[in-house]
C-alpha cells in the first residue's frame, strides 16, 4: 500500500483483495464520496476488512474503503489514530505501535513511501468468501 499523509481513509478498489468480501459501512450508508487531485467525486462502494501480515511478520486488522481508485492508500491519519506512529528518514521508515514497539517497515519506490502486506485471504469480523 501506498502511505499517504494527503488521504482521509485508506482505500482499495473492488478488484483488489478479490478474496476478502466488499461489505457496506457507515460511509457508504451515509453516501460519503471522496475527493481526488483532479476534483472528481468518487462514491465509497464499501468497506473491507482484512488481516495484514507484513514482511517482517508482523499481524495487524486492517479495514479499508472501497473505491475506484488506481492504488491502494494508507492513511497515515487513520494509521495513526489506530495508536501507531509513522516515521519517514533517510535512515529507516516505519510504522511503530506505540504500545508493544513492533514496526513494519516502510520501503521508498518510486518517490513514494510503500508498506508491503501479505493479506490473509479472508475477512475479519464478516462472512466467509465463497469458494
Amino acid at each position: 500500500m501506498a502511505v499517504d499523509s494527503g488521504a482521509s481513509e485508506s482505500v482499495v478498489s473492488e478488484d483488489m483483495l478479490t478474496r476478502v468480501t466488499t461489505v457496506e459501512g457507515d460511509a457508504q450508508k451515509k453516501g460519503v464520496q471522496y475527493e481526488v487531485a483532479d476534483g472528481t467525486l468518487m462514491p465509497n462502494l464499501g468497506e473491507k476488512k482484512f488481516v495484514a501480515v507484513s514482511d517482517g511478520g508482523v499481524t495487524r486488522q486492517m479495514k479499508a474503503q472501497v473505491c475506484e481508485v488506481n492504488k491502494a492508500l494508507l492513511s497515515v491519519r487513520r494509521v495513526v489514530q489506530a495508536g501507531n506512529r509513522v516515521v519517514f528518514s533517510a535512515s529507516g521508515s516505519f510504522v511503530q505501535d506505540e504500545q508493544t514497539g513492533e514496526t513494519m517497515e516502510l520501503v521508498e519506490k518510486g518517490g513514494m513511501y510503500m508498506l508491503r502486506l501479505w493479506v490473509k485471504a479472508r475477512s475479519f469480523g464478516g462472512p466467509e468468501p465463497s469458494r
